[in-house]
């Protein structure tokens, strides 16, 4: 079985990660790492442990999730909301690993779809995945106005710094920031966020979150600016040359990661711990 280690870097995370390494080795694993940095996309990948906290986690996703492997995190942090393993019991994963029938559970990626308008209809279709939120965002500190539209039906002209669609995992990062629901992980769907909206007398918007089914699809179009900003967990894109054919297309897509389960882990207890105590 192939692995890689990712870590946060701290000195308590080095440590783990190589007293990972050495019991990995024992037990008959192969370290990749190397063949990894070679960028050698025909190498099987089995697990990614990412040692630290969710930016960890996120950024390993985000290197990894084309090979297909199974996430194992590790928080060794004081927060890591979306890690299964704590760094008190972080051998465990290993045990739960060991097992004849692994416990994993599938986690749904976002879908970021950006459509330059070539000619004759054709477009240039670049794509991205994100675990937690797509945000799309002022570049300039300037009001963005645009048109959104839900499944082919027009739902509104935002006018403000933005806005932001979260997964039900993501509803636990910056759209709670945003004073949006913070959702059971479990269910999936969409949350739709806008981010410090415009509203007076002559302009209104939804000024509220709004949370919907993972089947829906949303199309941003007609932006008043050429040029903006879309943030996806640890990564930026800068959208340059947006013109009025051009538009973004959101939904929750088919693609999804595998997530090794730790079974003890109480999700109404960890959410009380880290969001209220």
């Amino acid at each position: 079985m192939n692995y890689i280690l990712i870590s946060r870097g701290d000195i308590y995370s080095n440590k783990v990660k190589e007293d990972l390494i050495s019991r990995l080795n024992l037990l008959g694993f192969k370290n990749v790492e190397d063949d990894i940095k070679k960028a050698n996309k025909d190498i099987n990948l089995d697990y990614v442990f990412s040692i630290g906290g969710d930016g960890t986690f996120l950024r390993s996703v985000q290197s990894f999730y084309e090979y297909n492997p199974l996430f194992i995190t590790i928080n060794t942090g004081n927060f890591g909301y979306l890690c299964e393993y704590k760094k008190e019991d972080y051998l465990k994963s290993l045990t739960d690993l060991k097992k004849r029938d692994i416990n994993y559970k599938l986690v749904s990626l976002l879908k970021c779809e950006v459509n330059k308008y070539l000619d004759n209809n054709n477009y240039k279709i670049d794509e991205y995945y994100a675990v937690n939120e797509f945000r799309i965002h002022s570049s300039n500190g300037s009001t963005l106005k645009f048109d959104i539209s839900i499944d082919d039906t027009f739902f509104e002209t935002l006018k403000g710094d933005g806005c932001l669609i979260a997964s039900s995992i993501g509803s636990s990062g910056i759209a709670k920031s945003l004073k949006g629901a913070l959702i059971d992980n479990e269910i999936e769907l969409l949350e739709f966020i806008e981010n410090a909206p415009i509203s007076n007398n002559g302009y209104t918007s939804l000024s509220s979150p709004f949370v919907l089914s993972k089947e829906k699809i949303f199309v941003f179009s007609n932006f008043s600016s050429s040029s903006f900003n879309i943030y996806y967990d640890s990564e930026a894109i800068e959208i340059k040359d947006f013109n009025k054919n051009d538009f973004i297309k959101i939904y929750l897509s088919n693609k999804k990661i595998r997530l090794l389960h730790n079974k003890e882990k109480n999700y109404i207890e960890r959410t009380s711990y880290m969001f209220i105590r």
